[in-house]
């Protein structure tokens, strides 16, 4: 593979927050050096950037692209197993179409890996998984075969349940199927070192998952935090957010109190967040405008774009592989033809392990 110098773009720097003009220079996949602009180039392929913004390539913290496969009916959903109460026995990769068009959406949005996680409709979800958003295979895409366990609250797995035994599942019942997979899964897993990822929208769901998880003495990434702002303001260390997506249908009721200041409340609470589409739920090219939503709601830019890169990359403990643009790791990068946190902002060329994957004619 060649080495190619990325030259003359406005180069994010996750510390500062702020942009300038740098070179980055790929090898082998990887960043080689990030230097000043007036340094001399070794003798490489060039790509003269000026006037672009070079970030790292955005990470959706959860979705279900390449499980549930676009404008395919059941035959192309994989994203939910409805005879399978104990969902931890599943894997993810095992269901992922790598050739489903979303993947051509999500580097054409500068979105270069995504955490795959099951459908809401399981109460129990499979093992998920962080993929890079390009591939012919799942496993040459795969970035962390089995990061954590998911579980899901609230109307969507209720509903599921009735469709599937013509019965009522309550919430208590849903807590119930949580603790008692949790303490199987006590006995096989370190669950201090394992993500348990919980979705929730409802605040009586939030307040119960943060219940079930101090039980359990157990750290937790909340999924979705609809009302989360309708809670009293508390500190919990053990507690991280996947919020949103903020842009998507309000056709539920547990998405009634659905608002972008959801943001600017888990900012003001100290509360670390990141970013998610929960593709196809809302578009995996609508991640860049999560992040416009967040801004537009007061939340800081320097907080907005490591909440889309580098902390979204520690929380899916990916972060010494991708997340930054820093020598030694992959180089998932995109050039943009204006700050990415301009609504109007769009991906001009996409890299993911210094391959360009995606250019806008």
């Amino acid at each position: 593979m060649t080495t190619t110098a990325i030259k003359n773009a406005q180069v994010y720097n996750l510390e500062s927050g702020q942009f300038s003009k740098q070179t980055v220079i790929i090898n082998e996949g990887k960043i080689s050096s990030v230097s000043s602009p007036t340094e001399l180039l070794p003798e490489c392929n060039q790509i003269d950037a000026t006037g672009l913004y070079l970030t790292p390539g955005f990470i959706d913290t959860c979705s279900q692209i390449g499980l549930k496969e676009i404008g395919i009916r059941w035959e192309g959903n994989d994203g939910y197993e409805p005879h399978e109460e104990n969902g931890y026995h599943l894997d993810v990769v095992d269901g992922i179409y790598p050739f489903d068009k979303a993947f051509q959406d999500a580097v054409a949005a500068g979105v270069t890996a995504a955490h795959i996680v099951t459908s809401p409709e399981a109460v129990v979800g499979a093992k998920t998984a962080v993929i890079h958003t390009h591939g012919q295979t799942v496993d040459e895409m795969i970035l962390n075969q089995h990061l954590g366990y998911s579980f899901s609250m609230g109307d969507v797995p209720k509903r599921a349940f009735w469709e599937k035994t013509k019965s009522p599942l309550t919430r208590m019942g849903i807590a119930q199927k949580i603790r008692s997979s949790l303490q199987v899964l006590q006995n096989t897993a370190k669950l201090q070192e394992v993500p348990i990822f919980i979705r929730s929208h409802r605040a009586d769901d939030i307040v119960t998952a943060i219940r079930i998880a101090e039980e359990f003495s157990l750290p937790f990434i909340l999924v979705h935090g609809t009302e989360y702002p309708m809670l009293p303001p508390q500190h919990h260390d053990h507690i991280s957010v996947i919020a949103g997506p903020c842009f998507q249908p309000m056709e539920r009721g547990e998405l009634k109190h659905l608002d972008p200041a959801l943001y600017q409340t888990l900012f003001e609470q100290r509360v670390p967040f990141t970013f998610a589409t929960d593709h196809p739920v809302s578009s995996v090219g609508h991640l860049q405008m999560e992040g416009c939503l967040a801004l537009k709601a007061g939340v800081p830019e320097k907080v907005i774009m490591n909440g889309l890169t580098k902390d979204a990359a520690k929380l899916l403990k990916i972060d010494q592989l991708t997340g930054s643009i820093q020598e030694g790791l992959l180089a998932d990068l995109v050039l943009w033809n204006k700050h990415p946190l301009e609504l109007t902002a769009r991906a001009v060329r996409t890299f993911i392990e210094g391959k360009e994957v995606y250019r806008w004619e």
